[in-house]
């Protein structure tokens, strides 16, 4: 089966987008990655080299506490020869930016129609008042959008793919089920989700519903409940040494033209 294959380019412009003392300070971004792809197993290499074998659907990698820089990145079907396999640009969408010290979680993932895309969420770091927990729900699977339910209440509402949603709630275990928009069922997921006073649960429903391979990851932010002393980090897990340098980014995340893009091939 012919495989659509990838290539993200993080791309920064320090001196061009901010003064020139900003631009001289250095600050420190914590990025996670999320692989939503199903049945695709890549390499990701930065700058020519490889820097990740073998990432799989599910895996989560960082966070990293990581500063501005500029680095290309190319995402190969694992065990392919860059040399002969050069991966073709297609035209995406900009970007947001990556700096300034916030918290970001970036998703290779399947739009609604099931083709492989990419998208970038800030997670929100600000303080939790307390005995409050906060969720999220990123909708990041080839499915329609939908509603989420905690005990039976619509609680964040129409989450289109590639959309995300927030709320603040009193810290304890919902049950959370995941719902076509506006109705009760189908019911498409359904948990009991423990809400920790100070942190953010984000909840990625990645994967295709049609096909089968529907699920979440998810990814918890600690430490909220009082006014933090460095960036947040999470517990996202998989982290590595060598993933630190094509996590590297600022002022610049785009995969649009041919020179920098999401860059889909047949295999």
């Amino acid at each position: 089966m012919r495989r659509k294959l990838a290539t993200l380019f993080i791309v920064a412009a320090v001196g061009a987008l901010l003064p020139a003392s900003a631009a001289l300070a250095q600050t420190t971004n914590s990025v996670s990655v999320l692989h939503g792809i199903p049945g695709l197993t890549v390499d990701v290499y930065v700058n020519g080299d490889l820097t990740i074998p073998n990432f799989e659907f599910e895996m989560m990698a960082g966070p990293l506490d990581l500063p501005d820089g500029d680095y290309e990145i190319e995402i190969f079907a694992a065990g392919a020869d860059p040399s002969v396999d050069s991966p073709a640009l297609a035209t995406g969408a900009p970007g947001i930016a990556v700096a300034g010290g916030i918290n970001a979680t970036i998703v290779a993932h399947l739009n609604e129609g099931g083709d492989p895309t990419l998208s970038v969420f800030v997670n929100d770091i600000s303080t939790i008042a307390a005995g409050e927990a906060r969720v999220t729900v990123n909708h990041t699977a080839a499915a329609p959008a939908v509603d989420v339910l905690a005990n039976d209440a619509v609680l964040l509402p129409n989450i289109a793919n590639g959309a995300g949603q927030g709320a603040d709630v009193p810290a304890a275990t919902y049950n959370v089920k995941v719902v076509p928009t506006g109705a009760t069922d189908p019911v498409v997921f359904e948990t009991d989700l423990p809400l920790a006073e100070g942190a953010n649960t984000i909840v990625y429903a990645i994967g295709d519903l049609a096909g089968g391979t529907f699920t979440v990851a998810v990814q918890s932010i600690t430490g909220l409940g009082a006014a933090p002393t460095g960036v947040p980090t999470g517990d996202a897990g998989l982290a590595t040494n060598a993933m630190a340098a094509w996590m590297i980014a600022a002022l610049g995340l785009a995969f649009v033209g041919t020179t920098a893009g999401l860059a889909i091939r047949n295999r």
